[in-house]
């Protein structure tokens, strides 16, 4: 398949020995298996890309791919020894690079990253690192957290659901038009999720507790707008208490009704 073999840059990232640091996400940072501190955990990382049996060595460990390579820099094998797999996107892209006389080091680089991400299972990505980012006293960093989870969420990630609903359910009722538009930006996420349970009673729950004034009438449209999608079963006898309550004006009774009977 390959008339001529081309020689690739002399870098840890094109040495065999060489071994991604995370199989979770994309990364430049690998540990060479080479390394007989690495010995023992050698058939739990290449048998089931198993980190956690050494994670703490990895992490101590790991280094750029960009790297000049060492003296026993072993090349990566391209070409007419591996078997590609034509049925697969990556094995098509690989064949085309070659074919059209584009394949290079940077451009296996750039095919493996691709082939990473794809490989990744969302529903089962860990979220761990976004706990801390949501506390972040930095609106950027906390709003990258609530896109991040809310991704994972519309691939059915359970965890990441359950990390934003906590956050959610901690925020008190809001008080300015910009806390206003944390909660409707983070309702969005949760609301059309497959585990969206929990998150109705809260919804009730919240109806009770945030008053009503100018500040909040977005709000209060937003949860009743939810609720009308929820199932009536869930719904229905809490609203009906609510329109005896001397708490709820006649404007959001009005809103409830409709929910109920509209």
């Amino acid at each position: 398949m390959v008339a001529k073999k081309e020689e690739l840059e002399r870098i840890c990232f094109n040495c065999n020995h060489f071994f991604p640091a995370s199989m979770e996400e994309p990364t430049e940072f690998g540990i060479c298996l080479n390394d007989k501190d690495f010995e023992p955990f050698i058939d739990e990382l290449l048998g089931n890309s198993h980190y956690a049996c050494c994670q703490n060595l990895i992490d101590s460990k790991k280094f750029t791919g960009n790297r000049e390579a060492c003296r026993d820099f072993s090349e990566v094998e391209i070409g007419e020894s591996i078997e590609i797999d034509e049925n697969s996107e990556f094995g098509r892209e690989l064949i085309f690079a070659i074919k059209s006389g584009q394949f290079n080091s940077k451009t296996l680089k750039e095919l493996l990253v691709k082939e990473q991400i794809r490989n990744i299972d969302l529903k089962s990505l860990p979220v761990d690192q976004y706990s801390k980012q949501l506390k972040s006293s930095k609106p950027e960093e906390r709003d990258a957290a609530i896109s991040s989870l809310g991704a994972l969420i519309a691939n059915g990630n359970e965890a990441a659901f359950e990390e934003l609903f906590n956050f959610f359910q901690k925020l008190p009722p809001p008080k300015t038009i910009k806390e206003v538009h944390l909660k409707k930006h983070i309702l969005r996420h949760l609301e059309y999720s497959e585990f969206r349970t929990s998150l109705t009673q809260f919804l009730l729950d919240e109806l009770y507790n945030t008053p009503s004034n100018n500040t909040t009438r977005q709000w209060i449209s937003a949860i009743l707008q939810s609720l009308e999608r929820s199932q009536c079963e869930e719904i229905g006898e809490p609203l009906k208490k609510m329109l005896s309550d001397n708490r709820f004006s006649y404007r959001l009774k009005q809103k409830i009704k409709k929910i109920l009977y509209g």
